[in-house]
């Protein structure tokens, strides 16, 4: 089951999403990002892994508690990393690395992933993506909008 992988493999996980951001042109990592971004987001996506397990019929993935909390947190880091000078695009990156990290891992290990739980993981990551970078482009429109003032 993804959820058991990851939640086994989570400081992997998260070391491998270090290197790929540190690999690239990123602002540096701040003390929040070690704490918060890669780590709250692996928690989450077990949180939506295990609850489609529990509730097959809720693989929507809307309006579920892991959804909602999915969509809050993910518009919040995307207004802290255009904070820290972060691009779209690298925001983007960010969650693309989570992706990589988690198939590259499975894939070394083998581990019997569903085509189900790739289907969750997509979504999740989707969804977080949008909401990220919705939330980064309004606090840039917002921005515009006084400079013009």
């Amino acid at each position: 089951m993804l959820h058991e992988f990851v939640t086994s493999n989570r400081e992997e996980l998260v070391r491998r999403c270090r290197s790929k951001v540190s690999e690239r042109d990123s602002p540096p990592l701040t003390p929040a990002d070690l704490d918060h971004g890669v780590p709250l987001v692996l928690e989450q996506l077990v949180w939506a892994l295990r609850g489609e397990e529990e509730r097959p019929a809720a693989r929507s993935f809307s309006k579920t508690p892991a959804a909602v909390e999915v969509s809050r947190t993910a518009a919040l880091h995307g207004k802290e990393l255009l904070g820290q000078g972060y691009t779209a695009g690298q925001v983007v990156q960010d969650y693309a690395d989570i992706a990589q990290a988690i198939t590259e891992l499975a894939a070394e290990h083998q581990a019997p992933v569903s085509v189900d739980e790739f289907h969750t993981l997509n979504r999740f990551l989707d969804s977080a993506i949008a909401d990220a970078v919705a939330s980064y482009g309004g606090v840039t429109k917002s921005r515009a909008l006084f400079a013009r003032s």
